[in-house]
């Protein structure tokens, strides 16, 4: 982490509460807690100036801390349940440190820390890409190996298709389907004062599958392990 012109704070939002698995925050991977990944990433970002964790838990508050993040606040109850949005808690995390700094943030990155193996250099790759000023932000994505025509949901019992291509248009030649991963967003703080994450303008910076790992399930967890220890 260096110092920059713009004040770029990267925000990971941390809640206690899990049910998928619970803890997943401070299970050990490669020795030391989850979110300790996401911390020394951003830390080791060159182009991140502060790393904030926002937490309404006090021991990842604490591990936050010991890793080198700054984690001054506890959430407040209304932003840690399992319904509140991820955008009110960037925000509230944002307004803290400007009151608290006295200091306008430009850029903000939202590192979910069920993402730990995503690198400081695609944070700054990330980072980068909001250096052409008709980008408003930036999002992390992986592909999901598909063609969007195979995409769709379920609208009460009947197939809907998210994509329309001409009925004759061959499998070969459509565009391939990604997914976010949550591993990176960076946002200018102009467009998160109006409340939003990602704009109509967002960049994507493409992953690998090892990066894209999100860790919400035992399953998850074992697969950010085997491709931790594959790495060594």
């Amino acid at each position: 982490m260096t110092s920059t012109d713009r004040i770029v704070l990267a925000v990971i939002p941390a809640r206690g509460g899990s049910r998928g698995l619970p803890g997943k925050h401070l299970r050990l991977l490669g020795g030391v807690p989850v979110i300790a990944h996401t911390i020394t990433a951003a830390l080791d970002a060159e182009r991140v100036t502060h790393v904030l964790v926002t937490t309404d838990d006090r021991s990842i508050r604490a591990a936050a801390i010991r890793f080198g993040a700054e984690a001054p606040f506890t959430r407040p109850s209304e932003l840690s349940t399992d319904e509140a949005p991820t955008t009110p808690v960037i925000q509230h995390a944002v307004d803290w440190f400007e009151r608290d700094r006295g200091q306008s943030v430009d850029v903000v990155v939202t590192l979910q820390p069920t993402s730990p193996l995503r690198s400081a250099s695609q944070i700054d790759g990330a980072i980068d890409l909001l250096d052409d000023r008709e980008i408003d932000a930036v999002v992390s994505v992986a592909s999901t190996g598909l063609p969007v025509t195979v995409l769709g949901t379920d609208v009460r019992g009947r197939w809907h298709s998210l994509a329309t291509p001409a009925p004759d248009v061959r499998r070969q030649s459509v565009s391939e389907a990604l997914r976010l991963t949550g591993g990176i967003y960076a946002t200018r703080r102009d467009l998160l004062r109006h409340g939003i994450l990602i704009g109509d303008a967002t960049a994507v910076m493409q992953v690998d599958a090892r990066s894209a790992i999100d860790i919400d399930s035992a399953d998850d967890l074992r697969a950010a392990r085997l491709a931790w220890r594959a790495s060594r």
